[in-house]
């Protein structure tokens, strides 16, 4: 071969290394136009914004989704129990998160790097585009400081040859809380009003600065006893985003449970974001269990119990209460309720596992049972049901769109945080809670506003005196906190704020007498009644509170799969998941030292 041709190939060869290919982008040819921008921050929008899942996935958060809540128990075990290492349990199911959101991070930093290189950018498009990066890392680390608590903070791109910033220790809360707040309240202050169909925009940001700021200020004063120097600038920050959004295009419509089981979403007043979903092409299995399927897990007594009767007054204190035990919850404790219960509960008892005598009057219902006896249709689609629609013949088909952010928990945000901040007043619960119980529900009346009246709230000029309210909890801010649980009964909320509030006391499977608490007690039926006579006895458990050492009771609550000591509050560790400590042996590799939360060491 010639002197020449070989000098030619390398010629060639040195052009072609050193050039950038013609086929895909590189990291400099990227970032050239809000194209570039809109297509790099479409990846955050499945790490945050799950709606049901997808297919057979347990519905994200919603419905059975939560963790460890009061409202619903769980077939299998589930979250009936709390971890006992820094590796099983919910700990090691949940150590993706550390890396998942690091890696969120990651990306929103580099976005906020490149944009002031982006010269084609307007003044306008330039901050809109740093707001949403924002907006997606303050996301990132409100999760980390919810699931985590303090977590190393970073606000650039780390340089991988820096180890003493690549591994730098966790940050305090409060120092993470701060900068998420500071990322808030630029994407309020620059993103866009309307940026396209599910893109997100300022109120989107506003929404979630309010459920998130609200978490950090009340984490904060719960469990870190701070001051109201430190905590009030994050309840304003709620209170800033809930304004933002309170100037939007949204209002409070007479749907409730077509918020959640419609294919169609667009459109409607009360959503703020939501997923879409399409038939035949990405589905969910959310409206299926407890029509068609049996549910994976049943409401609880204690659920039950906090829903208001319609006079706005608790069943404790109402007279319009019948607790009538005949078996038909109609008659009983779905009587003269809050109209929300008639929009989330079926209307009769059907009870896993039952089983009928042989000539017994009782038959075994076809549609899908709980293990409670109480079944929720709150995801349910009755028109679909009741014409068999492809939709609810099995799982992995709903189109139903899901509803991420909705307008309600925007106005409750507000309320609770107006409250914690010292600034309640009843023009607040009129622009808030108020505006919710004003949905007309069918031809249910509407519950009465809430009255702020001194230290207490009244109904119809009756001051609400719940003997069942928890002792260190202001009346007042009890009933904030009940509105809260039934306006968002079973959407991935509770178990949040649980944690936020330092009330994982309430998930204790025993009451303070030893005796099965109403978090894990179903719906009472008495097997010597008309309806249910004809119950196998042995197929069924249940509690007679009343005779609480008879294993054998022929009437008592539902105790489906409980045993003794199921889940018990002792420890504080819970409220915080462990390091991984995937994450903790790669610090310790490198000669560094992560601190693992306590408890969990």
């Amino acid at each position: 071969m010639s002197l020449v041709v070989l000098v030619s190939m390398f010629t060639s060869c040195e052009k072609f290394l050193t050039r950038d290919p013609q086929d895909k982008q590189t990291n400099d040819t990227f970032w050239q136009s809000e194209v570039s921008l809109r297509s790099y921050a479409q990846d955050f929008y499945s790490d945050f914004f799950r709606g049901y899942d997808a297919d057979y996935q347990v519905f994200g958060r919603f419905s059975t989704g939560d963790d460890y809540v009061d409202d619903f128990i769980t077939i299998g075990g589930g979250y009936t129990v709390f971890p006992v290492s820094n590796i099983d349990g919910y700990n090691n199911y949940h150590s993706y998160g550390w890396s998942a959101m690091y890696g969120d991070i990651y990306k929103a930093n580099v976005m906020i790097e490149k944009i002031p290189t982006m010269k084609s950018l307007s003044t306008e498009a330039a901050n809109h585009w740093m707001g949403v990066a924002k907006f997606f890392r303050a996301m990132a680390y409100s999760q980390l400081l919810k699931t985590y608590g303090g977590c190393p903070y970073f606000e650039k791109v780390t340089d991988p040859a820096d180890a003493d910033v690549l591994y730098k220790d966790r940050d305090k809360y409060s120092t993470v809380a701060a900068n998420v707040l500071a990322d808030y309240q630029f994407a309020i202050d620059n993103m866009r009003a309307d940026d396209g169909k599910r893109q997100v925009n300022k109120y989107v940001a506003g929404a979630y600065m309010s459920r998130d700021m609200l978490y950090h200020g009340t984490w904060m004063k719960y469990h870190e006893n701070a001051s109201s120097t430190e905590t009030n600038p994050l309840f304003q920050g709620a209170i800033a985003g809930a304004k933002v959004v309170k100037a939007g295009p949204y209002a409070i419509g007479n749907t409730y449970n077509a918020l959640f089981s419609v294919d169609e979403l667009a459109g409607n007043p009360e959503v703020i974001f939501y997923r879409e979903y399409t038939y035949g092409l990405q589905s969910n299995s959310v409206g299926i269990y407890g029509r068609r399927e049996d549910a994976r897990g049943g409401v609880t007594e204690d659920a039950i119990e906090a829903y208001l009767c319609a006079d706005g007054l608790p069943i404790g204190q109402s007279p319009l209460y019948k607790n009538i035990k005949n078996n038909n919850i109609l008659e009983g404790a779905l009587l003269n309720r809050d109209p929300r219960i008639y929009e989330t509960m079926v209307d009769s008892l059907r009870i896993m596992g039952a089983i009928a005598k042989k000539n017994g009057n009782y038959t075994v219902p076809f549609e899908g049972k709980s293990p409670t006896g109480f079944c929720c249709k709150k995801f349910v689609n009755e028109e679909w049901y009741i014409t068999n629609s492809p939709f609810v013949s099995g799982t992995g088909q709903s189109p139903a769109d899901a509803p991420v952010m909705r307008y309600a928990e925007v106005l409750l945000n507000y309320a609770e945080a107006a409250y914690e901040s010292g600034s309640l007043s009843q023009g607040v619960l009129d622009e808030t809670i108020n505006l919710i119980r004003k949905r007309q529900l069918g031809s249910h009346p509407c519950l009465p506003s809430m009255v702020l009246s001194g230290g207490s709230i009244t109904a119809n000029g009756v001051a609400i005196n719940d003997p069942a309210r928890d002792q260190s909890v202001d009346p007042v801010l009890w009933e904030i906190r009940r509105e809260r649980r039934i306006e968002m009964m079973q959407e991935g909320r509770r178990c949040e704020d649980l944690r936020r509030w330092a009330k994982f006391s309430y998930l204790n499977s025993e009451d303070k007498n030893g005796n099965p608490s109403m978090s894990f007690l179903g719906a009472f039926i008495d097997l010597n009644g008309e309806k249910y006579s004809g119950i196998e006895p042995t197929s069924i458990q249940l509690f007679d509170p009343s005779d609480p050492t008879n294993t054998a009771p022929s009437k008592g609550y539902l105790k489906y799969g409980y045993r003794k000591g199921m889940r018990v509050f002792d420890n504080d560790k819970y409220y915080l998941k462990a390091i991984p400590v995937s994450e903790i042996v790669k610090y310790k590799d490198k000669g560094y030292k992560l601190t693992q939360n306590p408890g969990w060491e």
